[in-house]
């Protein structure tokens, strides 16, 4: 199983199914088939100004009486996520309206889900949760801030001191390397250590409402 959040050397990176996977209800596969077969139309292929996926889905809703939500589609593509993801959000006509999440990772052909999660939560790309075994806990943006519980802040260099950093390397693989360890650390090299009690912590991605949910 993908882990939702990798260690690297300074930096994480988010499994962009994982991060999808916490915005989105049911899949549509009658409607994933039909704006596949919509954006592969060969007349697209020849208009000019060219027209990119996001385009194509958008005019894939309108003619389906879809409203668009935004009018611009979100585009991530950063350093944040393992795959770049372009999704429209839509809602079909009639009432109750049902949301819609259409959504293409990494050029991938479109799929079409129940748009499960707060406008907000679609434009959020790079929080990540770290939780250490005796419950201490902060959100992380990958900036120089952790952000505790109750929302207070706290500068990384406060916690970890002025040359230190959320992400180190692994104790457990360089005790191996120093032949301190038998077995060999299974873990990419990398972890995050609590800075009050220094225990190894777990890094996940933070729980997310859905509509219709509260936020806790």
């Amino acid at each position: 199983m993908t882990s939702p959040v990798t260690l690297h050397n300074l930096y994480y990176l988010i499994d962009t199914t994982a991060w999808l996977s916490q915005r989105v209800g049911a899949h549509h596969s009658e409607y994933s088939a039909q704006v596949q077969d919509f954006v592969h139309c060969e007349a697209f292929d020849d208009a000019c100004p060219a027209l990119g996926a996001a385009a194509r889905m958008h005019l894939w809703c309108a003619a389906h009486g879809f409203t668009l939500v935004e009018a611009a589609a979100i585009e991530h593509d950063d350093a944040w996520l393992t795959k770049p993801i372009t999704i429209v959000l839509a809602a079909t006509p009639g009432v109750p309206a049902q949301p819609l999440a259409l959504v293409s990772i990494d050029g991938q052909p479109p799929q079409v889900y129940t748009d499960a999660a707060d406008e907000h939560f679609w434009l959020t790309v790079a929080t990540i949760r770290i939780t250490c075994p005796t419950g201490h806990g902060w959100t992380w943006r990958g900036d120089p801030y952790l952000y505790a519980a109750d929302g207070s802040e706290e500068h990384v260099a406060t916690l970890y001191g002025p040359s230190g950093s959320v992400i180190s390397g692994c104790r457990d693989c360089a005790a191996f390397d120093d032949g301190a360890a038998d077995d060999l650390c299974p873990c990419p090299g990398y972890a995050v250590y609590c800075p009050i009690c220094t225990l190894r912590c777990q890094v996940g991605l933070p729980e997310i409402p859905t509509i219709g949910q509260v936020p806790a």
